[in-house]
């Protein structure tokens, strides 16, 4: 589904969101603000009266009193910035973490198909991209151009009550000084910032897919190719990077020449009053303290409105993430499914992947009985993945239904769905955490007594008791200190102790040694029994056990029924790829 383009508005709706989580804060900040702003504004008045009294030889008091309100409403402003300060950062980091966590729960929400089109890279970018500009953004608004406001009218209402003429000549000028500064930004320099955003979302995505694959690149002595094409993304990015530089300068340096020009109009003003006599030193004093601010905010404004859009730029990612629809609304919950004896029927099934044409799957019927162990074999491409990719939930089907122990698994929640399955994949995937964490992983809170004897079970205990740091030990980013035999055994051992009503093993002794599958065989054996267990096997010897064989082909079950039952079968799928395997593989 193509995703409308985001406006300045919709960024600002976005963060606003945010920023009313924490109301009490944020009318605290504004507040402040707008009190420091006003006083801000007031000095230039607080220094001329007390230069007026010098110059008018008043006495002691009334020059000290002045003197007094001029240091007083100094240093207010200057503490009520302070304290703004303050209940900001308290508000700011309170903001952060809503945005990570709201990104990071919502990424896990998704569904397995926009994994499958989407760099993982690009999304670790976007998120770590949103936390640094959600904080430009937020000062752009509420600390720059939101007293900025404040300053320059609070300035033009004082100015106003001293040179009425020159006033109007200066709100006319600012008018048209933040006019083009938005034009400069919003049209020449700020969709280059766009652009640039882009492009380092695809950067990272290029790096992390490069560097994941680093023992690919060096098996096939690709080094030069992955470094030829990180140059051309890398020059890419750099030209789009000094486009974006070069717009922004030009439109700074027009801005500083707006500048120049409101410099002028108030000096040339102010001598043209003192000229006809309606104007006093103070007077003149008055209007250089009150450039002064005011250049001091509008000098900014160009930077400002350049950050505050190029963040919002690089807020669109991650808002364009969090519109990703999920697998389930929030708004739609669905009630636990009860899953206790793991009865799995398929009734009528039809599904075609998205953006496919061929269904995989087409008037798919078939029943698992409770505790009954299913393998499923065929060729590559005949739907066993397929299978169980539904029965997980992970894609809908478009007809048919799917039930557990009596319960369409669509109507009930992902959650309880997925509790009640333990799987061992093919190419099990560990964290970067401990031994000890990974094989807890689905029971976090289980005694190392429970992990050791699930470990035991898995014939993985030995080999951890050898390490220095035993089950402390950090299995590296995606188990990479261990070996595919290992990291197949953790899962295992997973399995074991996550202790589930249906299991599904993924061809989950591909990668052990002949010596070690016959014991794994054995632990398996052991888990399956009892419990509804599926399992995918391209090597028919762990599979001569199973209760029933499940024969793909094209998405239809062909044959069906147990070793010795289709063994029988002279022409049948099962006894010609059992022959011509000999105990070994399935051929492709």
């Amino acid at each position: 589904m193509q995703k409308k383009s985001l406006s300045f508005f919709d960024v600002l709706r976005f963060a606003a969101g945010y920023w009313f989580k924490q109301p009490i804060s944020l009318v605290l900040i504004l507040l402040i603000v707008l009190s420091a702003s006003l006083l801000e504004t007031y000095l230039p008045n607080a220094l001329a009266s007390f230069l007026g009294a010098i110059r008018e030889q008043g006495d002691k008091s009334y020059i000290l009193n002045c003197l007094a309100i001029f240091l007083g409403v100094y240093f207010g402003q200057a503490l009520l910035f302070s304290v703004s300060f303050l209940i900001y950062n308290a508000f700011e980091t309170q903001l952060f973490k809503s945005l990570m966590d709201d990104a990071f729960k919502h990424v896990h929400r998704l569904p397995e198909r926009f994994f499958v089109n989407t760099f993982t890279g690009s999304i670790i970018s976007k998120i770590n991209r949103a936390r640094q500009k959600i904080e430009v953004f937020e000062d752009q608004v509420l600390l720059r151009i939101f007293p900025t406001l404040i300053v320059l009218i609070g300035s033009m209402i004082f100015l106003a009550q001293r040179f009425p003429l020159l006033a109007i000549l200066m709100v006319v000028y600012l008018c048209v000084l933040v006019a083009i500064s938005a034009f400069l930004v919003f049209k020449i320099s700020g969709p280059a910032q766009g652009i640039y955003a882009d492009a380092q979302d695809s950067y990272s995505a290029h790096l992390a897919d490069s560097v994941s694959g680093v023992a690919t690149t060096k098996a096939y002595a690709q080094e030069d190719y992955e470094l030829s094409r990180y140059y051309k993304i890398t020059d890419d990015l750099r030209l789009k990077n000094l486009r974006a530089y070069q717009l922004s300068n030009s439109a700074s340096f027009i801005q500083r020449l707006l500048l120049v020009g409101m410099l002028a109009l108030m000096k040339g003003g102010g001598t043209w009053y003192f000229f006809h006599g309606m104007a006093t030193v103070e007077s003149m004093a008055y209007l250089a303290f009150a450039y002064n601010i005011m250049q001091s905010y509008i000098r900014d404004v160009g930077e400002n409105i350049k950050n505050l859009l190029t963040s919002s730029y690089d807020l669109h990612a991650v808002i364009a993430l969090l519109q990703e629809e999920p697998e389930v609304a929030e708004s739609s919950p669905h009630p636990a499914l009860d899953i206790h004896q793991g009865e799995i029927v398929f009734d009528n099934i039809s599904f075609t992947y998205p953006g496919k044409e061929k269904p995989i799957f087409k008037n798919l019927s078939v029943k698992i009985r409770a505790g009954e162990r299913v393998a499923l074999i065929g060729h590559s491409g005949g739907g066993k993945t397929s299978f169980i990719r539904l029965l997980q939930c992970l894609y809908l089907v478009q007809q048919g239904s799917i039930s557990i122990d009596g319960q369409d698994i669509t109507q009930g929640s992902r959650h309880s769905l997925r509790s009640a399955i333990a799987l061992v994949p093919q190419d099990p995937i560990l964290f970067h955490r401990t031994l000890r964490e990974n094989i807890a992983y689905a029971k976090p809170n289980v005694t190392l007594s429970e992990i050791s004897a699930a470990a035991k079970k898995a014939h993985i205990e030995e080999f951890i008791l050898g390490l220095p740091e035993q089950y402390e030990t950090l299995v590296g980013e995606r188990g990479i200190k261990l070996s595919g035999g290992e990291r197949q055994r953790i899962a295992i051992a997973r399995a074991i102790l996550a202790d589930r009503p249906i299991l599904i093993l993924d061809e989950a002794t591909s990668s052990l040694d002949s010596k070690s599958e016959k014991a794994i065989q054995e632990a398996l054996h052991s888990l399956t029994v009892g419990r509804t267990s599926i399992m995918i096997a391209h090597r028919l010897s762990t599979i001569l056990d199973a209760d029933r064989i499940l024969v793909f082909d094209a998405g239809r079950i062909v044959e069906e029924g147990s070793h010795a039952e289709l063994i029988m079968k002279a022409n049948g799928i099962y006894a010609s790829l059992f022959k011509l395997q000999s105990g070994g593989f399935i051929p492709e």
